[in-house]
């Protein structure tokens, strides 16, 4: 009796040791700094966004979010670091449409799989995109844009954040269904202040960094992707007035930015980031901010995020198919 008195004690013991161990990485979280992974360069779009979120969740959960920026590749290279990180909580994927739906049907060897790699936390907006151009351009809208290439074939250049990146396709496509044809010139970096100086001719950016260079003069806006106008910019037409088949509702120039985990990130964790951020994102201040970045905030649950990217995933791999972009 004696001995099986010791053996249920120490039973009991190791039990208490095992659920002391879980309480401690599930029960307390989070007990020290969260990353969170931006697969783009510092200063774009999604940086800005992940900053500013990443800086209310910081408050929420009483500890430091970082921002890691790891650009390159159309978002790829960030994609692959984040989907090779532990699922514990601690490692977040900021990111956009380009790596989650474009870029793994342009790199068939990417080292991910958007569908089976990553655990959707919520979508955090839409974001329109500007076509813009060089202030010394000799065009100033889409109609004479269009009427310039057809007249100097090859003659303009664009920027992109890479091969495969959204603004790398939705370029070719547009070109295509124009009946012109750009040159695409890849960055690792932000192209920005190479359109401002002329040194490449278009980019197509998103409206968070496009409309304050616009309200400064730096850059000329051609066209707005998406259904309606910014109410920023009143007087900059969306693609689909200047060709009505060209952007329905923005399902090439637009995007969106959302949250991700690996896909091994327990499921109490992600409802819980899920709660913070979609709380964030319904904040007034934080609302009236994206909303004057020309941004619709959506805060979504993370179910309409993952089938939103699956549906995302399929349409670009079938444009691109369509397009026969492939890598040189």
């Amino acid at each position: 009796m004696k001995r099986r008195h010791l053996l249920t004690a120490a039973a009991l013991s190791v039990a208490a040791i095992a659920s002391s161990s879980t309480w401690s990485q599930t029960g307390p979280y989070p007990n020290r700094p969260i990353k969170m992974i931006v697969p783009y360069a510092a200063g774009i779009s999604p940086d800005i966004v992940a900053r500013l979120i990443g800086d209310k969740l910081t408050q929420a959960l009483g500890q430091p979010v970082i921002i890691d920026n790891r650009p390159g590749a159309g978002g790829m290279i960030g994609a692959e670091a984040a989907a090779a990180m532990p699922g514990d909580g601690y490692n977040l994927f900021f990111t956009v449409k380009g790596p989650m739906a474009i870029a793994p049907h342009i790199y068939p060897n990417a080292k991910y799989n958007p569908l089976k790699d990553f655990k959707a936390v919520s979508q955090i907006l839409i974001v329109p995109h500007i076509l813009t151009a060089t202030p010394n351009a000799p065009y100033n809208t889409m109609k004479e844009m269009v009427e310039y290439a057809k007249r100097n074939p090859g003659k303009i250049d664009y920027a992109s954040a890479g091969v495969g990146s959204q603004p790398h396709i939705a370029l070719e496509a547009w070109a295509t269904r124009l009946g012109i044809s750009f040159n695409h010139i890849p960055y690792k970096t932000n192209p920005g202040p190479d359109v401002m100086s002329g040194v490449v001719s278009m980019y197509l950016e998103a409206s968070t960094t496009a409309i304050p260079s616009i309200k400064a003069g730096k850059i000329k806006a051609l066209g707005i992707s998406g259904a309606e106008r910014i109410a920023s910019l009143p007087d900059v037409p969306t693609m689909t007035e200047f060709s009505p088949t060209l952007d329905v509702n923005g399902v090439i120039g637009n995007s969106w930015h959302g949250v991700f985990t690996p896909t091994n990130t327990p499921d109490e964790i992600v409802n819980r980031l899920n709660v913070e951020i979609v709380k964030i994102v319904k904040m007034p201040d934080i609302q009236e901010r994206l909303r004057g970045l020309g941004l619709t905030p959506t805060g979504t649950s993370a179910n309409v995020l993952s089938t939103g990217m699956a549906s995302d995933y399929q349409y670009w791999g079938q444009l691109i198919r369509d397009l026969k972009i492939k890598v040189d």
